[in-house]
């Protein structure tokens, strides 16, 4: 019986303690609200028990806080992520702050975007909250910010107040992936150097879009609802400085015209469903390093399309049916004077039936039957019979193959197509003509 009675008085005094720890605790926050309510209390500071503190960083992340304790003086960058801090949990007296540089609030309860911040502010992450509006008056405090990420919030255009950013004219950086634009948000300031709209609802670019924006070297619009029938012609050629263009997931048919060459690094194309590519759509681009044409619905490649690209060092081609006859030879003949120098992968042959699954560039044996200099006019043999663009050896007019004759004639003859077994069709024997089957 005694024994007993000792068990349960230890547990009702390990409820107690608990109680006791759990009052604490809740004292503690309430007196840490009114103090940071009043702005008193910030003297002595050293860290609050909640959090921990390494010099000027302050780690409150993942605590389960609905608002944020008293800091220290000194704090600079302050980790607040993954907690319950909804707009009412910032005190005003944490705009008073001169130390604090960067503030991670993201995966919070913000259904607003936060009032209260420190104006000496330079980098903010409110991603992954339920942020509707940006009004222009909560950026108008922050005359420092260089780094804003609204990832993953529920930002339309219309919510976007005019002139929303014209209090910001540092900001660099600009993240609204996963929200709900539906066009460009008008305004952005003329500093802006890297913006991402991917995974929106934008299915028209204006002209006047990016204007002003000719610091901007980094553009990503992936997974947009972008055709080219709704891009204005010189949208892209505005931003003279970008570096890096990426248009994935989007619903082209073949790249946007006019895109600005003379310091592109980067141009991400893939998954598109692209039919072709324009001869010149690469023109100018000496310095582009890195091409990514995957997951598009291309057969063939037009003579010339690589010529300026001598600073091509990655070409990503895969998932595409690669139709390898003559009208490639060209591409052939660039893959091995280019060697090492650059990395191609994905050029696998999906047709003709002789050549499916294999590596264009082990193509050589076959490669040296075509007529003529891989660079030069050819006659078509071997050409991909749905090539549309002039992307083959020859220039094709109304689905047939244009021969030049003697005298400045012109003669259309039906394209070649190989024969089931083989890949090359018969020679012409005078240059610039074109035999039918029916001829032989």
């Amino acid at each position: 019986m005694a024994a007993e009675s000792l068990a349960e008085l230890r547990d009702w005094l390990f409820l107690l303690l608990l109680c006791l720890t759990l009052l604490a605790e809740v004292l503690e926050l309430a007196a840490a609200a009114i103090a940071m309510e009043t702005g008193e209390g910030d003297e002595g500071i050293v860290c609050p028990s909640v959090c921990r503190c390494d010099e000027g960083f302050v780690y409150c992340n993942d605590r389960g806080l609905s608002i944020i304790p008293p800091l220290p003086l000194m704090a600079a960058i302050l980790y607040l992520q993954s907690n319950r801090v909804k707009n009412a949990g910032l005190p005003p007296s944490l705009e008073r702050s001169t130390s604090i540089r960067v503030i991670y609030l993201y995966a919070n309860h913000l259904d607003e975007f936060p009032i209260h911040l420190p104006p000496s502010l330079r980098e903010l992450h409110l991603q992954d909250n339920n942020i509707r509006t940006l009004p222009r008056s909560a950026l108008t405090k922050l005359p420092l910010l260089e780094r804003l990420h609204l990832d993953d919030n529920s930002i339309s255009t219309v919510s976007i107040q005019e002139r929303a950013f014209s209090g910001t004219p540092r900001l660099r950086l600009l993240f609204l992936s996963r929200n709900h634009l539906s066009s460009i948000p008008a305004g952005m300031p003329a500093s802006l150097e890297e913006l991402r709209l991917d995974d929106n609802r934008i299915s028209t670019i204006p002209t006047h879009a990016f204007r002003g924006l000719s610091s901007l070297r980094r553009l990503v619009l992936d997974g947009n609802l972008l055709a080219n029938t709704r891009i204005a012609d010189d949208t892209f050629s505005r931003l003279s400085n970008l570096t890096e263009l990426s248009l994935v997931r989007n619903a082209l048919q073949s790249p946007p015209v006019y895109l600005p060459s003379s310091h592109l690094v980067r141009l991400h194309l893939q998954d598109n469903g692209m039919t072709h590519i324009p001869r010149g759509a690469l023109d100018g681009m000496r310095r582009l390093q890195r091409l990514d044409l995957s997951g598009n619905n291309l057969t063939t490649l037009p003579r010339g399309l690589l010529k300026d690209t001598e600073s091509l060092e990655l070409l990503l081609l895969r998932g595409n049916p690669w139709y390898c006859g003559c009208n490639l030879r060209w591409l052939h003949a660039w893959l091995h004077s280019r060697g090492s120098a650059v990395t191609v992968r994905g050029l696998t042959c999906q047709g003709p039936e002789p050549v499916r699954g294999q590596a264009l560039r082990e193509l050589t044996s076959l490669m040296e039957q075509c007529e003529g200099p891989p660079a030069g006019p050819g006659t078509g043999m071997g050409m991909n019979p749905a090539e549309k663009d002039g992307g083959g050896e020859d220039d094709i007019v109304g689905g047939q193959a244009v021969a030049v004759v003697p005298h400045g004639r012109t003669t259309t003859t039906p394209l070649l197509v190989p024969t089931q077994g083989s890949l090359f069709t018969l020679h012409a024997k005078r240059p610039g003509l074109c035999y039918t089957s029916a001829s032989r």
